[in-house]
């Protein structure tokens, strides 16, 4: 075999073998009993690794990804959870000048938007895991 087709199939293999360990992750938030309808959801490794995001749809679902991954490598993470009001319409002045928007208040409790304050912990393992996530005032 030679040199190039080696390293060819170790490349392909590990690619297999890195795909295969990871996790499609994905669930729903709720705040208060409700779904969460809009924000962010951040799984940020308790060692190396790198952390998953997700946008929270309209329906609290969510699923999480890592660059273009849709999968999560196994391991423990801590959570962390944003949402925001929505930013309000475009205002002006009597003038016609825009106006600065005021900042979009956060919906969710600061704590949990914190990595060494939330709560939010898990532990995924490989094959898909579906963390579903209760937020409190």
């Amino acid at each position: 075999m030679s040199i190039r087709l080696r390293a060819a199939t170790f490349v392909a293999l590990s690619l297999f073998v890195g795909c295969s360990s990871s996790s499609s992750v994905s669930g729903k938030i709720t705040f208060d009993g409700n779904p969460l309808t809009s924000g962010t959801a951040t799984f940020h490794p308790v060692g190396q690794g790198p952390a998953g995001i997700g946008s929270i749809g309209s329906d609290g679902r969510y699923q999480i990804s890592v660059g273009t991954s849709k999968s999560l490598p196994p391991g423990e993470y801590v959570i962390t959870v944003e949402s925001f009001e929505p930013l309000e319409a475009e205002k002006r002045d009597a003038q016609g000048r825009l106006m600065a928007p005021k900042a979009p208040k956060r919906i969710t409790p600061d704590r949990y938007a914190d990595k060494d304050s939330t709560d939010l912990r898990t532990t995924i393992k490989s094959g898909d895991a579906v963390v579903d996530l209760e937020l409190k005032k």
